[in-house]
């Protein structure tokens, strides 16, 4: 994703600068992605958005002290994440439940315009996408669609990188077979440009 490659030194800007504008282009290219992956562990966009201001509130407020932060990216990730945990209920588990995933709030469709890809094959790859496990879904759009590595999913997820290697092969392999299955050939076709 290129918005990935702009990140570290708009970040960098903001801890080391005090740049206000880095600050707010950092918060509308990340600000969607962090709260569809809030909302997944809460089960609310609400509460999600809460949070996501809340880590953006703490990266202002204490900024100087992050200007080492080596991967801007996971590091507002596992922010988002540890400030979501702490956000359940104190009887709610303190990791990830892959089981309990709310999947809709996963679900970001990219844009469709950049990647080329018409409407029909869009929702046809979104659908199948919706169908996979909560953990195989959460780490195909953290590195497909995030642009994450499978290392910085490991580290995020607190899982080692052959499960996360072992997960997006599973869910490419799910994805493979639902596309070939339910996208007519005249839409493959056109996709392709075969004629």
């Amino acid at each position: 994703m290129r918005n990935n490659e702009i990140i570290p030194s708009l970040f960098f800007d903001v801890c080391s600068n005090s740049n206000v504008k880095a600050y707010e282009q950092l918060y509308k290219i990340l600000y969607a992605r962090l709260a569809h992956f809030s909302a997944s562990i809460v089960g609310s966009f609400q509460s999600a958005e809460e949070i996501v201001s809340d880590v953006f509130i703490m990266l202002w407020c204490k900024r100087e002290q992050f200007v080492h932060v080596e991967n801007p990216v996971v590091y507002l990730y596992v922010c988002v994440r540890n400030f979501s945990l702490n956000a359940l209920p104190r009887n709610k588990a303190r990791y990830i439940d892959f089981d309990t995933l709310d999947k809709d709030a996963l679900s970001v469709i990219p844009d469709i315009e950049e990647r080329l890809i018409s409407r029909e094959v869009a929702v046809i790859i979104e659908k199948a996408i919706r169908e996979l496990p909560g953990r195989c879904q959460m780490i195909f759009r953290l590195i497909k669609i995030d642009g994450l590595s499978y290392k910085e999913v490991a580290e995020l997820l607190d899982i080692s990188s052959k499960t996360v290697d072992a997960q997006l092969a599973i869910a490419v392999k799910k994805l493979s077979h639902a596309i070939r299955l339910y996208t007519p050939t005249h839409l493959v076709n056109d996709y392709l440009k075969i004629s």
